[in-house]
């Protein structure tokens, strides 16, 4: 029998090995184990036919050797007892591993192996609703297709569709989303893919590429950053093969989605059709978990098309260069508060509210209509008559459990007792939030927009709330966790006629049972003239249940006490005990067992009573849970949404009463045909709570729109390292996609025009171009930057070309500039190329402002001070190796260094190389204060020393005032000594000091 299971577990694990990947494992019930088998080389010692070994690791099991040999390779197994199956399962799914789970079931005399569920990391949903840092659950099914253009082109390249369907295993939400872009070897072409992998954070991908080869596949999992999810990779060789081609037969499709989403669906939702292969990839996503539960795909709701018109577009890794999101390196869970915008501004209460605003600030919008309400409703609660709304309700939502995900369970059947305590606790805390609004109408109208029964939610609550302690004793579920074994009735009496008249028969043989030992300890009790003490013990064992027991000294006093009894002893009006049937046997070395036959069928009958009983509460339970399925579902999601309105709005507010941030101002211009930002004191939300060794240094950034009857729609930003041009241009990014999210921003003023299109070209920030070429990613971003942008873009970054020699880079850098501007387009780059000044083509973009961050170099601590000062014009050619210092680089190092940059550049040597006057350590010989072109050699005594005294003052000033000397090249200084002319001055006027 042993060897048949094995042979029929081995079969059974290369099955489903086949078709989900060697991380698969069978759990298969046998008696009150369930058991996971391999079978061990006699010779080697080496452990095949399962991943029993990596089971055993991760599980923390032994494995053990079995009697048992398949032609002399002994059967080796591990396993646990049935009632921790759902630890396991956990353990599991959160290492990546499938999980098959066969269940025996009783056919009469056979016992039969049958699957029960299969569970894998995306599939998988817990019983506890406890407020975990997970809040979603997300399994997303990559479709990619390639497909020759019938529009000849000049490259005459092949096009890449992608089609992406995501499903959150907590909430049962689904979204899908298809792009188009010609099919280059590079990371932009999977740029949207990426995006999607960044949003979602699946940790489940079924990745099918037909047409790409295993290298090509493995490059999509770099490029789109799917590293840290588990992948699935199905290709023509795949063992579903016949599954994908069926998703790409529009009779299946149609099928499909008749069978979720009615009969009319793929006629009446036009999105489907338009969208050919996210639909198939959504088929095939719904398929995947219907296989392994098919509850998880009951009530799943219609899917969210991602490809809205609305939507803005944040291209080029955007939410990753602008830290919108974590970038997963080590550095970003360091701190994990102050990681990525996302985690510093979401102090959402909720799990639902969490969901929301992230979706919301990795989604933002050019819809004006929505943004103004939502700057209407945050404007409206931070009002001074409803301020105080925001820490009523962060009190009353931080005890709200996650309600979607708790509507799953229900659907699934897989909700313990406990979590439905915290459901009617959370609607109950919901109710007061509603009653507490209910004299506000805008904020409660608000909420309220996803349901037409908003003048009956108080009421809806109220009634649900009804139901769950009309059915469940709220007392008794607090700690049930459990759906098998109930240690109290959590049952309300009148529920279950049944279990009503168990638990009668229950408590009337409990009532018998004490009641005799109620009568034995009082005769004991008379007998030692004492009136507390309990001599007679209640034992009870899982196996065999009550029985009274009594120290063996005791029992021979009541032994003699019974002798002299002759009647018969009244127990209950119904209940007499015969003295001479009155036994004791040995329990132990020190305690006897009372057995009497009437004693013995009541203790018998409470074991089974019990059992009987456990098992009535778990059908009434099922009974309640399918109730509330089918009659208050649609309720509790409706309680949800608004519920999740509510956190999203309060935590908006919370964040911009906390942070002093202003209302975004929406230009409703028609005129304005382009979109631009005029950001006031702009702040970098996350550097001005890290940086806490100074006060941050704010700044007016104004890229598009008229400015003194002018548009200047890009920017280029010059500085030294670290002053902070990197840092102003995300925190422009960050309070646009803030802004375009619904958000107030860190600003004195914001006012703009939303834009459509984000691209960034943030250098350093990125681990996906693994392998590549600095130039070759530029110029891969470069492209997709030209392809795109428009009016209504806004492109950020740091130099557009920085991974090639100069010239190269500087005819790259010059030209993409003028394109930008062809375009409109609103643009800042920080960069370091003041060459490209000089340039005629550069001198000619009249919308291109020139700007730096401000430095000065203070000489009487020998340093660089960071003003960080927007200021007009490309401010100090070079600060490098002044930068360089401070952060402590060799001295002999920087010493060469110098050397060398003052050899080659001797005209652009920072301020630091320049030496001192020997007349005054004040004076600084720069460059050459007549010509103004070369390097001073001299300093020059504009009134000539042999004018001084023998104090060696000339008339009130001495000779080598600072304001005497003049630092002048060669040619100059041979000049004014041979002018021989009236004596020259320094003198102040609008435009600075001259000498003449």
């Amino acid at each position: 029998m042993e060897s048949n299971i094995t042979t029929e577990y081995f079969q059974i694990t290369n099955e489903y090995q086949k078709k989900y990947g060697k991380n698969t494992v069978l759990l298969m019930q046998v008696g009150a184990f369930f058991e996971v088998y391999g079978l061990k080389n006699a010779e080697t010692g080496v452990i095949t036919y399962s991943q029993i070994v990596e089971f055993s690791q991760i599980c923390q099991l032994n494995v053990s050797e079995k009697k048992n040999f398949i032609n002399n390779d002994p059967i080796v197994m591990a396993g646990f007892r049935d009632y921790t199956l759902e630890k396991y399962i956990q353990k599991l799914s959160e290492n990546g591993y499938t999980s098959v789970v066969y269940k025996q079931e009783k056919d009469g005399k056979n016992i039969k192996r049958k699957l029960h569920a299969i569970y894998s990391a995306g599939t998988y949903i817990s019983y506890d609703t406890d407020i975990s840092p997970q809040t979603t659950n997300n399994i997303m099914c990559v479709w990619i297709n390639t497909f020759k253009s019938f529009i000849q082109t000049q490259s005459n390249n092949e096009n890449l569709v992608c089609g992406v369907s995501v499903a959150n295993i907590f909430t049962g939400k689904s979204f899908i989303f298809e792009y188009e872009i010609p099919l280059y070897d590079n990371p932009t072409t999977f740029d949207e893919l990426e995006r999607c992998v960044s949003i979602y954070a699946p940790s489940e991908i079924l990745l099918i590429a037909e047409t790409f080869d295993e290298k090509m596949t493995e490059k999509v999992i770099q490029y789109s950053g799917m590293h840290n999810a588990h992948v699935h990779k199905y290709t023509k060789c795949s063992q579903n093969v016949d599954i994908i081609k069926k998703c790409s037969q529009q009779k299946y499709i149609q099928h499909i989605l008749s069978t979720f989403f009615g009969e009319e669906c793929y006629q009446v939702c036009s999105e489907f059709g338009n969208n050919e292969i996210a639909t198939q990839s959504f088929c095939f996503l719904l398929n995947f978990i219907q296989e392994h539960n098919p509850n998880l795909v009951k009530k799943i709701e219609q899917p969210i098309f991602n490809n809205t018109s609305n939507r803005m577009v944040l291209a080029n890794h955007t939410l990753k260069q602008l830290n919108i999101i974590d970038d997963n390196t080590e550095d970003s869970t360091k701190n994990s508060k102050y990681s990525s915008v996302l985690s510093f501004l979401n102090k959402c209460c909720t799990p639902m509210g969490k969901r929301q605003f992230k979706q919301q600030l990795t989604n933002p919008t050019f819809d004006e209509a929505w943004l103004k309400k939502e700057y209407a409703m945050i404007s409206l609660l931070l009002d001074e008559n409803n301020v105080h709304f925001i820490s009523f309700f962060r009190s009353q939502l931080s005890e709200i459990r996650d309600i979607e995900k708790i509507c799953r369970q229900i659907i699934i059947r897989k909700i313990y007792p406990s979590s439905i305590y915290h459901l009617y606790k959370s609607i109950e805390n919901i109710e007061q939030i509603y009653q507490c609004l209910y004299e506000n109408p805008d904020l409660n109208n608000y909420f309220g927009e996803h349901s037409t029964k908003i003048a009956n939610f108080g009421e809806q609550c109220s009634q649900l709330l009804d139901f769950i302690k009309t059915n469940l004793k709220m007392d008794a579920c607090i700690e049930i966790e459990s759906m098998i074994n109930f240690e109290k009735n959590i049952i309300q009496s009148g529920v279950s006629n049944e279990l009503d008249a168990l638990i009668q028969k229950y408590e009337n043989s409990i009532s018998s049972f004490h009641g005799i030992r109620d009568v034995f300890n009082s005769l004991l009790r008379t007998f030692e003239k004492s009136s507390e003490t309990d001599y007679i013990k209640i034992h009870e064992t899982d196996k065999s249940g009550y029985s009274l027991q009594i120290t063996k000294k005791r029992a021979l006093t009541l032994k003699t006490i019974l002798s002299k009894i002759t009647e018969p002893i009244q127990i209950t009006s119904g209940l007499t005990i015969n003295v001479k049937e009155i036994q004791f046997k040995s329990a132990s070395t020190s305690n006897d067992e009372i057995e009497i036959n009437v004693l013995n069928k009541i203790c018998k009958d409470i074991l089974n009573l019990k059992e009987q009983i456990n098992m009535e509460i778990a059908i009434a339970y099922n009974e309640f849970l399918n109730e509330f399925d089918k009659n208050w579902f649609s309720t509790l999601e409706n309680i949800a949404k608004y519920i999740t309105k509510v956190d999203v709005l309060q935590n908006k507010a919370y964040i911009a009463n906390e942070y002093n941030y202003v209302c975004p101002e929406i230009d409703s211009d028609v005129f304005s045909t382009s979109s631009y930002v005029h950001a006031y004191d702009l702040r970098h939300c996350l550097i001005e709570h890290i940086q806490q060794n100074e006060v941050y240094v704010p700044n007016d950034l104004l890229l598009g729109g008229k400015i003194d009857d002018t548009i200047k729609t890009g920017m280029l930003l010059y500085g030294t390292n670290a002053v902070g041009k990197t840092s102003l241009i995300r925190a422009i990014g960050i309070a646009t996609i803030m802004a375009q999210s619904g958000l107030f921003v860190p600003c004195s003023r914001f006012i703009f025009k939303p834009y459509r299109t984000i691209y960034s070209r943030i250098l350093g920030n990125d681990n996906i171009f693994k392998g590549l070429s600095t130039f070759a990613v530029e110029m891969s971003e470069l492209r997709m930057i030209l392809r795109g942008a428009d009016e209504y873009s806004m492109i950020l970054g740091d130099e557009l070309c920085s991974g090639t020699e100069t010239e190269s880079a500087l005819s790259i850098f010059t030209a993409g500039l003028m394109h930008l501007n062809e375009k409109q387009s609103t643009y800042i780059f920080a960069t370091h190329f003041h060459e490209v000044l000089d340039y005629d083509e550069i001198k000619s973009l009249a919308n291109m402002e020139i700007k730096h961050m401000a430095v000065h170099f203070d000489r009487e601590l020998d340093c660089l001070v960071y003003d960080r000062k927007l200021r007009d014009g490309p401010g100090n050619r070079m600060y490098g190796l002044e930068v360089c210092k401070s952060l402590y680089l060799p001295e002999d190092f920087l010493e060469k260094a110098y050397v060398i940059r003052n050899k080659y550049y001797p005209i652009n040597q920072g301020e630091l190389a320049h030496k001192t006057s020997v007349y005054n350590a004040k004076k600084v010989r720069g460059l050459c204060e007549i010509c103004k072109m070369e390097l001073s050699e001299e300093v020059h005594h504009l009134s000539p020393q042999k004018e001084a005294d023998k104090k060696g003052f000339i008339g009130t000033f001495h000779k080598n005032h600072a304001a005497n000397l003049a630092a002048v090249c060669e040619k100059c200084h041979e000049q004014l000594h041979a002018k021989n002319t009236q004596k020259i001055v320094r003198k102040k006027t609008t435009k600075g000091y001259v000498i003449g």
